[in-house]
Parts: structure tokens; sequence; C-alpha cells
């Protein structure tokens, strides 16, 4: 909300391409610093300056301005990239691909910074209730990214999903999930691929709850006009049976016994008897898992001990980070690892299991 502009609501933020995002986030920093604006996150981040700004406006004491003098722009993204690692971001780019003005890896390198510190101030209560969040609770909320993120790790054609409740409203998103979890279930006779108004839309969101149907799952007191309207709950009721039943069969005839005898074969040094073993909460059993399937995929460097807050919850997004970009579906979120949460660990240990068992 501190990068909406006026009149504009949440939902309408969400809307936009991450890039956008991006770059009205650093034209915010830019603007405190008193600096010119960006309107691209290629040519113009090509000489670091706006860069070097952001970050020191992020952290003054760590990330200094003593990089502008310098004439060369080679040496000037190498300091400024040095100033990233000041404040924990990851080593995504280097000095020559920055100097380069190539928009993906700049992108990249961007969403690093703002994933490890954003500088943006909490909301306050007056705030947070003029930008009429109050009725989007923190499970609610946590629920709704879990989902995106098990959608978005599903690589669906043409699907990447930033609001999974205004995305799903055409029916579309769901339609494909369904297909995904078991093929040949959806009568693609019915469905509307570009719905161009609200009784296409419909049609397939009535094509999606028959679908559901069609897979054994109950929809109680659920219809179409839900996923339609956009309506929240219902939404992640709707999500949650899809996300239900993957699961199960990603887990097959696995037992929870079979994984943990997995987790404890290769890390013998930190066994765990349930899925609410204290050794997973630093995220570094996960992270080995990770490994194991893949070394080269693991930077030791951003690996800690996970003995702090702070630690472990950087180790959980390193481990979903790389868990990610090893193949695995994604069905849970950071928060559910220092925190513990047996059934979503259960899962994303299968999955990884499963990814293991593939590579062989």
């Amino acid at each position: 909300m501190r990068l909406a502009q006026e009149n504009e609501e949440l939902s309408d933020l969400l809307k936009l391409p991450a890039e956008s995002i991006l770059i009205r986030w650093m034209n915010f920093h830019l603007r405190a610093a008193g600096q010119k604006e960006i309107t691209n996150l290629g040519k113009d981040l090509k000489d670091s300056t706006a860069l070097l700004y952001v970050l020191n406006q992020l952290d003054k004491e760590k990330c200094s301005l003593e990089a502008l003098s310098e004439t060369d722009e080679l040496k000037r993204a190498e300091h400024m990239i040095l100033q990233s690692q000041h404040i924990n971001v990851a080593d995504v780019a280097s000095a020559r691909d920055i100097i380069k003005g190539n928009a993906k890896v700049n992108t990249i390198f961007v969403a690093e910074i703002f994933n490890t510190r954003h500088g943006l101030q909490e909301l306050t209560k007056e705030e947070y209730e003029a930008a009429s969040l109050l009725d989007d609770d923190i499970e609610g909320s946590r629920e709704e990214r879990a989902f995106r993120f098990w959608i978005n790790s599903l690589n669906l054609e043409d699907v990447f999903i930033t609001n999974l409740y205004e995305e799903a409203r055409d029916g579309l998103v769901l339609l494909k999930v369904i297909e995904k979890i078991k093929p040949g279930t959806v009568d693609w006779k019915k469905v509307a691929l570009k719905p161009k108004n609200l009784f296409e839309k419909s049609q397939n969101c009535d094509e999606a709850i028959a679908s559901c149907s069609r897979i054994k799952i109950k929809l109680i007191g659920l219809g179409a006009k839900d996923i339609a309207e956009g309506h929240k709950k219902n939404i992640l009721a709707i999500v949650w049976q899809l996300v239900r039943m993957h699961y199960l069969q990603l887990l097959g005839t696995k037992t929870e016994k079979d994984l943990i005898a997995w987790v404890n074969e290769i890390c013998p040094s930190t066994p765990i008897e349930t899925f609410k073993s204290p050794n997973l909460k630093s995220g570094v059993v996960l992270i080995k898992l990770c490994a194991n399937i893949e070394p080269r995929v693991v930077n030791q460097d951003l690996v800690t001990a996970g003995e702090t807050p702070e630690d472990a919850e950087l180790n959980a997004k390193y481990a979903i980070s790389i868990a990610r970009k090893l193949g695995a579906v994604i069905f849970l979120v950071w928060e559910d690892i220092p925190n513990l949460n047996p059934k979503m660990l259960l899962v994303f240990v299968a999955s990884l299991w499963d990814l293991k068992n593939q590579s062989k």
C-alpha cells in the first residue's frame, strides 16, 4: 500500500506485473533521496547510480554513496554489488551483467534487494483500516500465498498467479489446475479460453464446479457464483480441496515413517522423530535434502545455522527457493517451517522425495 497511487486500491496494485511494482518501489526510495526516477529496469540501472541511492536509503550505515564518484561504470557496479552484499542480498548478478542493462537480470537483482529489505514502513492501524485490509486476516493471507505458490509451481501454461482471488474469477485458472491434477476431467468444449464477457466467465466457473464434482471433490454450499464474484473464503475452500487431492496423489503409498527414515538417512547428525521435530525449525535439514538432490543448486555461503528467528527465516525462504528451482511442487509458505507446521512439512519433504526418485 505504500506504493499505491492516489485513489488506487490494493487489488489494483496487485494486478500489476512484478516489474511495475519493483519500478514503483525503486522510485519510492529515489524520491526520498531526492533523485531522478526510473522508467525501466534495463538501461536506467546500467550506471548503478539509482541502485546505489536505493541501497543507501535502505541502510545508510552499511551502504555508502562513495562509489558515485567512480567514473568507471564496471568498478562502480562492483562497488554497488558489494554494498548490496553488506545487507545480505543474494549473489545473483555480476557487475558485468548490470552494466549491460539487461532488464531480465536487473529484475532478478532488484527483486532480491526488495525481498531482503524493502524499507517500507508498516501501516498504522488507521491506514490498515483505510486500505480495507481488515477482512483479509493473517491466516487467510498466508493461505492465499501458499495456494499461489502451489499453483505457480505446477508449471501451467500461461499461468502465473499474483492475486488468487481476482485471477480465479474467470474460471480458467481453476480449470487448468483440475486438468493438471487429473487429465481428461475438464470438458474443454464448454470452456471459453479467452472469455470476453461475464456470461463466458460464468460458463467457465460452472465447468470448474462440474469438474470438481467429476473428481469426487465435495463442495458443500459452494458454487460457480462464489468463483465469479471473487468470494475470498469460498475460493480458498475450493482451492484447498484441490490442494488436498494433489498432495494425497503425491504421497501415494508413502507413509510418514518412510519419509522420516529418508530424512534421517540424509541428515544422520540431526535426526527427526516426527514432522514437529525441533531439528526442522532452522531450515538446515530441508536445505540438506535439496542439496542431496542436486548439490550445485545450493550456495552454502547463504546458509546460516538458523539459531535466531531472523536466520531461521532466511533459511526457510532459501529452502523454498531452492526447491522451486529443482522443480518441486510448493505447498507451503516460509512461516510453516520455523512454526513447525507438520502437515505442510510432510508434504514438502514428500515433494523433495518425489524429485529425488525422478532423478534416479
